[in-house]
């Protein structure tokens, strides 16, 4: 089943997502393959996408072939999807939001030592962490008029500011296991064998809720047949017992 992870910076989505394909057997499909990709369907290489992609003229256009790239993926494949439109393309995937504390952000990356994140100093790199947060922010909240924040946009948000990348590893296992066990998903033969045996017991357990059910109207229906019945009887009686008092009556007054 897709899985799509939305992430904050710094937040150790690399690290996560690498993991769970392991854990998995998964695919990841990230940002930069689909820019390979669209890259060759366009007959230009690699540096010269980057050139265009950098131009803001073109961001909505490429952002259109990224939806179309990421809508054409059956939500059956089992990949994990790095992305930034996974809210439109796949509504119906897992949907996974890492968040973290942007001061642990800044230790993370700057521990990371990476080339494109030369910071001087600590304000400077936590700055940097906001400012790239708010401006994807403002980007998708502008195109798609979608607030990429909002935690009821996604399956599951963890903050994995005091996590290590095997603990958030856990919890999307296991809160993605409980997903797919009630969406009645299965995809090994182990929890397709489960399904089937869970399947069996949800109709045995219907069965006998119906058979119940049967089984309390039936009683109701003579329980309310046997009461009219004895209702009827005593109306007689009362009857019954007003006529031989009238009849009582009228032999004294003779």
């Amino acid at each position: 089943m897709l899985i799509t992870i939305w992430w904050k910076a710094g937040s150790g989505k690399g690290t996560v997502s690498k993991l769970l394909a392991k854990e998995l057997g998964y695919e990841i499909i990230s940002v930069w393959d689909m820019k390979r990709k669209l890259a060759a369907e366009m007959w230009i290489n690699i540096i010269e996408f980057n050139k265009m992609w950098d131009n803001p003229e073109n961001a909505k256009e490429f952002d259109l072939k990224y939806e179309e790239y990421q809508q054409s993926l059956k939500l059956s494949d089992n990949i994990i999807l790095d992305s930034r439109l996974w809210f439109y393309a796949q509504p119906k995937a897992f949907k996974i939001l890492l968040d973290v504390d942007e001061e642990i952000a800044w230790e993370r990356i700057f521990k990371a030592k990476r080339e494109t994140d030369k910071n001087t100093t600590k304000k400077h790199a936590i700055d940097e962490v906001k400012e790239r947060n708010s401006n994807d922010e403002a980007r998708y909240q502008k195109l798609y008029n979608v607030d990429l924040w909002n935690p009821n946009n996604y399956n599951l948000v963890i903050d994995t500011s005091e996590r290590t990348p095997e603990e958030v590893l856990q919890i999307i296992l296991d809160e993605f296991k409980a997903y797919k066990w009630k969406k009645w998903i299965a995809e090994t033969e182990e929890e397709k064998k489960a399904l089937r045996k869970s399947k069996a017991k949800t109709k045995l357990l219907k069965d006998i809720a119906l058979l119940l059910a049967l089984i309390l109207i039936t009683c109701w229906w003579l329980f309310t047949i046997l009461n009219e019945r004895k209702k009827a009887e005593i109306r007689e009686d009362n009857e019954l017992n007003e006529n031989n008092e009238i009849a009582d009556v009228i032999e004294e007054l003779e």
